[in-house]
């Protein structure tokens, strides 16, 4: 058996990993950051990092290797200057994309939001600023639940407001013969 070397098997480790993160993942985003300065990706690294959202920086032919592997196509767009990988493993992905496009603006030409893929489908970096201005998933459950609560509400209310004038005409009753 031949003896790889330290720098190959780095290499498979890596696009093993990615591959790995990427099945585990709902989402992932491609970013660029080419001007950002180290602290500021770092800043981003950590706010990323409470979120539970892993980012790798290698090079592109990496990233390409791991996304042919998948059988995704249709990525090289993505692949321009310098790339990171956002992996999104919750499945509020919302929030994830608030937090990327809000550092986004405040970094205003050093962060580009390139695309990415939601579970099967692949994203402009348009989309994800759409996503970005969706309520996040608890916003949207609650808002399904008020949706059904209203209609039942409303119904209890009608009955409380039938036995209410019952018992009005009752008093109005024992008031004329008391």
């Amino acid at each position: 058996m031949m003896n790889k070397k330290i720098g190959l098997l780095y290499r498979e480790k890596m696009v093993e990993e990615i591959k790995d993160q990427y099945l585990r993942s709902q989402a992932c985003v491609f970013i660029g950051f080419s001007k950002l300065k180290a602290l500021a990706f770092n800043n981003l690294r950590i706010e990323l990092r409470k979120l539970d959202t892993p980012v790798f920086v290698s090079k592109n032919s990496l990233f390409k290797k791991a996304l042919v592997a998948l059988d995704r196509k249709d990525f090289d767009n993505f692949f321009v200057e310098s790339t990171g990988l956002v992996f999104i493993p919750d499945e509020d992905i919302t929030i994830v994309c608030k937090t990327l496009v809000n550092f986004a603006k405040e970094n205003e030409g050093c962060l580009i939001l390139k695309g990415g893929y939601l579970k099967e489908k692949k994203l402009e970096g348009t989309d994800i600023a759409k996503i970005a201005d969706l309520p996040s998933r608890n916003i949207l459950l609650g808002m399904i639940v008020s949706g059904f609560a209203s209609p039942l509400t409303g119904f209890l209310s009608s009955l409380n407001q039938i036995i209410l004038k019952f018992l009005w005409v009752i008093e109005e009753i024992r008031k004329k013969k008391g």
